[in-house]
């Protein structure tokens, strides 16, 4: 009789409620799922026994089982639980033949067994033949003939590789008549790097290997360099002792190298969430959970899934287990949710050969370039411009200006042609933009600016502002549009937003003069994505009724856009106001809007860069912002003690209204100084200053 057969899950179906694993249930302090232990049936119990090998009838379980009394009979009548006859004679024969105590059949040691006597003792060249030939034999079969050349090459290759042979290896193969052919053949597919690709499959299934996060958009990441690293040490034969020893604690090894931390990539394999609403604390903790169960799959064959929230009847390893590894992987630096583009922190660099290469070129040429660009020469040139700055700076376009909205503080029309706007829903509230300040929506503001130049098709007008989206979903930026099904009128949107770079979001922009919908409007999209931030657009329209006069620019540069719809016959004329934030024309506005301008005529391309470019900085000249007042006095982030460089002190630093505001002044002397080195700086100057920022962007790209 087998134990793991036939007398476990008897155990198992009838006596494990009351007599297992469960403390909060056990009956008699007996546990029948273990012989270890003063619980177990194996100990003496005050000169008795529950099981005695080799004698059921002095065996106590046996006495039970088989009581003809039915208030002595186990199992009780509560529990619903019967044995039959058949069970009870194999239990009494499982006693009788020794008690044979074996662990759940997973947890026993493989054994080698014997070799099976065959009769054609000729055939098999290694142990496994003898197993084959004896069922064939068993079976009164003959093995097969041995494989021809050709199908013997396709399956080795195949095996080793997880390729088909080339014709050319084919046609070498079989014109080797050599009696090692075969054996130079499998040397060569070791050696070829396709054998690391095919032993790596494998693995990377089992370390859950993806480029991408798995949770929600399914973005992407790259774990290639772990992957390499695995196909590498493959086709290098590494010990399996240093495989393991490098994927599970490479980075805790004496002095690793960046190839041991490379390793380490196998514990950062999990799946990460980003999905708005998510909770942080919960997806950290089944990054864990990942870790723990992947590790114990992986590299011991063992699921501990059901020991995270209970013990399990055959399972040895207990909830208490679990979460005692778990210990050993809760110890990552991470965030719940990240991961919104690449990869999630922490992070690692580690460059190729060639991108090493390259970026040390790049930083000895930016060091070079730096140096023509001594700091204080910058600056003295810098300060000597700032006096007359003002004077030399163009003063933006006024011929023409049918309405101004400077929103510092205020709705009104500063033009001098009074059209001052209104709040038509919700409050309207005020913080920092790129000219003073900008005018905040939050999805709730509503607001109308009065007459502008947009009133019919044969009107040329140009309309310029800086904006900066805070919306993810697709939104109309502002119009001028009937409250009818026609939808006549002029409207700017943006269209579903995508993640584009690090934590930026972009979408198209489209502009459109509308007669009636859906078939009489003139309409034209960005071919790229605009990346959402402060951005300066500006949109001309020439009067023709046509979609080639529509013409966008952003940042004081033309756009590329596509042509939807270019067919315009009627008026566009409402009498209603042009409006931000309004909800019955799609989705509000959400984000903010600085200094909104319109004209009666399309600007020109000189005109638009003054409002792109030189407007912010004249802004910024003729009203130096309060927060560098009193720069000298912030606190400086080289000036921290070592108590202070803690990062939750260094949190905390950063939270404070001193230390924001001298990040508001820095970033204020950042813009100036670009814009003196781009525009104002000697040529030499801006040649250098060219050059290094074309270098410092290749450098981050690399980066």
């Amino acid at each position: 009789v087998d134990f793991n057969r036939d007398i476990r899950p008897i155990l198992s179906d009838t006596c494990f409620t009351c007599h297992g694993p469960d403390e909060a249930s056990r009956m008699a302090g007996m546990r029948l799922d273990t012989r270890e232990g003063d619980q177990s049936p194996f100990a003496d119990r005050d000169g008795y026994r529950i099981i005695v090998p080799g004698n059921s009838s002095e065996s106590r379980l046996y006495q039970k089982i088989s009581a003809e009394d039915e208030a002595e009979r186990m199992p009780p009548s509560f529990s619903n639980r019967t044995l039959t006859e058949k069970q009870i004679e194999l239990i009494g024969e499982w006693i009788d033949q020794g008690a044979r105590w074996e662990t759940h059949w997973a947890f026993v040691p493989p054994e080698r067994p014997p070799l099976p006597r065959v009769k054609d003792e000729s055939w098999p060249r290694q142990g496994i033949d003898n197993f084959v030939l004896a069922r064939l034999e068993n079976e009164g079969l003959k093995p097969a003939h041995q494989a021809e050349k050709v199908i013997l090459l396709r399956r080795v290759t195949l095996d080793l590789t997880g390729l088909p042979p080339t014709p050319a290896e084919v046609d070498a193969f079989l014109a080797d008549p050599s009696p090692d052919a075969y054996e130079r053949i499998v040397d060569r597919l070791l050696e070829s790097p396709h054998f690391g690709e095919r032993m790596a499959m494998h693995w990377l299934d089992l370390a859950r290997y993806s480029d991408t996060h798995g949770f929600h958009i399914d973005s992407h990441r790259d774990m290639w360099m772990w992957r390499d690293w695995v196909i590498k040490a493959f086709n290098r034969n590494m010990p399996f002792d240093q495989f393991a020893i490098e994927q599970l604690a490479g980075d805790l090894l004496p002095a690793p190298t960046a190839e041991q931390r490379i390793a380490t990539g196998f514990n950062r394999n999990h799946m990460i969430n980003f999905e708005g609403g998510a909770i942080p604390d919960e997806y950290q903790n089944e990054y864990v959970v990942d870790r723990v169960e992947t590790t114990a799959t992986t590299w011991m064959g063992l699921t501990m899934g059901c020991a995270r929230c209970h013990d399990h009847k055959y399972d040895p390893v207990r909830q208490k287990d679990f979460y005692r590894f778990y210990a050993f992987f809760n110890n990552v630096p991470e965030k719940g949710l990240d991961g919104r583009t690449g990869n999630a922190g922490p992070l690692v660099q580690f460059p190729s050969p060639e991108q090493r290469s390259r970026l040390e070129e790049l930083t000895a040429n930016i060091k070079a370039t730096e140096k023509e660009m001594p700091e204080e020469k910058i600056r003295t040139l810098e300060s000597t411009w700032e006096k007359t700055a003002l004077s030399s700076i163009p003063i933006p376009p006024r011929e023409d200006l049918l309405g101004h909205y400077e929103f510092e503080g205020h709705l009104a029309d500063t033009s001098g042609h009074y059209h001052h706007g209104a709040v038509r829903r919700g409050k309207v509230t005020f913080s920092a933009g790129p000219v003073g300040n900008a005018v905040d929506f939050n999805g709730e503001t509503q607001l109308e600016l009065g007459d502008t130049a947009i009133n019919d098709r044969a009107d040329a007008f140009s309309l310029a502002l800086w904006f900066n989206p805070g919306a993810k979903y697709a939104m109309t930026l502002l119009g001028k549009v009937e409250d009818s099904e026609a939808r006549r009128g002029f409207e700017a949107a943006f269209d579903e937003t995508e993640v584009m770079g690090i934590h930026k979001r972009a979408a198209h922009l489209m502009v459109r003069l509308i007669h009636r919908l859906p078939d009489d409007a003139i309409q034209i999209k960005t071919k790229e994505r605009v990346l959402y931030g402060w951005r300066h657009l500006a949109i001309n329209y020439d009067g023709s009724g046509k979609a080639a006069g529509l013409n966008l620019f952003l940042d004081g540069k033309p756009l590329e856009v596509e042509i939807i719809q270019d067919r315009l016959t009627g008026s566009i004329a409402i009498d209603s106001p042009l409006e931000i934030g309004n909800e019955e024309n799609g989705k509000p506005y959400k984000g903010q809007i600085d200094d909104l301008r319109f004209y009666s005529r399309p600007l020109t391309v000189s005109e638009i860069e003054q409002l792109a470019v030189h407007a912010p900085i004249r802004a910024r000249l003729a009203s130096p912002s309060e927060a560098c007042a009193e720069v000298d006095s912030l606190p400086k982030a080289d000036e921290a003690s070592e108590s202070e460089k803690d990062p939750l002190a260094e949190q905390a630093q950063q939270d404070t209204p001193a230390y924001q505001a001298r990040q508001r002044c820095l970033a204020e002397q950042n813009k100036l100084r670009d814009y003196f080195l781009s525009w104002a700086a000697p040529d030499e100057v801006k040649r250098h200053y060219a050059e290094l920022k074309r270098l410092k962007a290749q450098k981050q790209d690399l980066d």
